[in-house]
């Protein structure tokens, strides 16, 4: 009994002092992003030899050492004064060429453009290619005034402009636009309450001024709107005129379109029965005339789904 009074006291104090801990811990947080990721070198060195030796992209002989050696040089600099140029070597390392036509630029839908790029099999976004896969997700600073790394927080945009994370996007991002050729698509977020293309963004601020104009044949805006989910902004509207405007301006060929099929139909595969899925009239009035030969309601979203994807992966 005794013992079991010993641990119901224990289980007690140590409830109380559990807020105390969770509040010092978020005192002690000087930044206002998210700490370096734990396991950050195994993280890196993993996805690199996943990427140089499974992945249908080969970017050919890589060292993937000798990136994360170049890579961790910023892990030695004030967490506010990491330039885009002190990722120069760390992208020279890991630079390889980008398939022709499939280069795939986005604002505000980063997992649905992860999802329909799936691995580079049907587009590669920048997050698809090596300097860009290694460092997806993660986050990673040096403490502020100490050597090693601070798990406890890192600084975003908010707190300071040369801050590592978005220096390491700057850099990758300026030198997949040198490497994109063919092609150019472009998925934003008509959903977005702030608008489908911000004007100050890593796409007009980091990209687009280094697109090669001699190299792209054409650039496609698509504008896809969450599902159920507010129509904010469309094709020829508020900052998507914007957009449109200064491709204009810059001599770019450009189209534009509202709910690309092929990416929308896969956003559909989480909302079958939504009314944003329903295909089209005629699909529902065949469905009504010949309920026999579909074993489920869906059976007609999940034909055109399976085309629209057939379809995308062989672009």
């Amino acid at each position: 009994m005794a013992a079991q009074g010993y641990a119901l006291s224990l289980w007690l104090w140590l409830s109380l002092q559990l807020p105390l801990l969770q509040g010092a811990r978020a005192a002690t947080a000087r930044w206002s992003g998210e700490g370096t990721t734990p396991h950050l070198q195994s993280i890196f060195l993993g996805r690199c030899a996943e990427y140089t030796t499974l992945l249908s992209l080969q970017p050919g002989n890589k060292n993937c050492t000798a990136i994360w050696e170049a890579f961790k040089v910023v892990l030695d600099k004030d967490p506010c004064s990491v330039l885009p140029s002190d990722y120069d070597l760390f992208i020279n390392l890991s630079r390889h060429a980008i398939p022709r036509d499939k280069s795939l630029f986005w604002e505000n839908n980063h997992l649905l453009v992860t999802s329909f790029a799936e691995n580079t099999r049907r587009l590669t976004p920048l997050c698809d290619v090596l300097y860009g896969k290694v460092g997806d997700f993660l986050s990673w600073c040096r403490q502020e005034n100490a050597s090693g790394l601070d798990y406890q927080s890192c600084p975003t945009s908010e707190d300071c402009e040369n801050n590592a994370v978005d220096s390491y996007w700057k850099s990758a991002s300026m030198q997949y636009s040198r490497d994109s050729s063919g092609v150019i698509n472009v998925m934003l977020n008509g959903s977005e309450p702030k608008g489908a293309y911000p004007v100050k963004g890593f796409f007009a601020d980091f990209e687009i001024p280094y697109l090669q104009k001699d190299k792209i044949t054409r650039i496609e805006i698509w504008v896809m709107h969450d599902i159920g989910g507010p129509k904010v902004e469309s094709c020829g509207e508020g900052s998507v005129k914007i957009l449109e405007d200064r491709l204009e301006a810059l001599g770019f060929q450009h189209s534009c379109i509202d709910d690309y099929a092929p990416v929308k139909f896969l956003m559909c595969v989480d909302h079958t029965t939504h009314p944003d899925c329903v295909m089209n009239s005629a699909s529902a009035s065949l469905r009504r005339e010949s309920p026999s030969f579909y074993t489920t309601g869906d059976a007609s979203l999940v034909i055109s789904l399976l085309v629209a994807l057939t379809s995308a992966s062989q672009m």
